[in-house]
């Protein structure tokens, strides 16, 4: 949502402590729903007192957590409470800075950096023709990071069945 989006419904727009806050508590208050029988939680932004969520998830603790973002607030948070992280649209020198410093806060909180899946999202524009796939190749070794798992793609409603094959092709050529 945009500021006038969220002003049209009568939210305002937290600031940037109020929604690490928030996120937090939030992951924070999923993950004990998931695995506790009743959860009491005092925060900042959520409270609960004794609530319950049955059926429990499949998983024995909880769905995965992704949060995306590149604001060292939100690497903090991943480092400390997330299962996978989603980044876009950062040059190969960005994406590596934002690595090193995630991979540094994990080493903060006793975690392993490789338990935490990474994915790249972004636009696809592409051609049909070979050489712009090679270029596309090129172009996504500049975004993505050492340990980049997936991808999620963004196509132009005009895109055709041969785009995607061609973007299939140029990410399994990165492996």
């Amino acid at each position: 949502m945009n500021i006038p989006e969220l002003q049209s419904y009568g939210y305002r727009l937290l600031s940037l402590d109020e929604r690490v806050t928030l996120l937090r508590e939030t992951i924070s208050v999923l993950k004990a729903m998931w695995t506790e029988a009743e959860v009491s939680f005092t925060g900042k932004t959520i409270q609960l007192s004794q609530a319950v969520c049955e059926p429990k998830p499949k998983q024995e603790t909880g769905p995965p957590i992704w949060v995306g973002g590149r604001h060292p607030r939100l690497l903090d948070v991943i480092a400390e409470m997330a299962d996978g992280w989603n980044y876009w649209g950062a040059a190969e020198t960005k994406v590596h800075e934002l690595e090193t410093y995630l991979y540094s806060k994990c080493e903060e909180f006793h975690r392993a950096a490789d338990s935490i899946t990474e994915s790249w999202a972004g636009p696809v524009a592409l051609s049909t023709s070979g050489k712009l796939v090679e270029s596309l190749k090129e172009e996504l070794k500049q975004q993505i990071g050492e340990r980049t798992n997936y991808f999620i793609a963004s196509f132009p409603a005009s895109s055709d069945r041969k785009a995607y094959e061609l973007f299939a092709e140029a990410v399994r050529s990165l492996a």
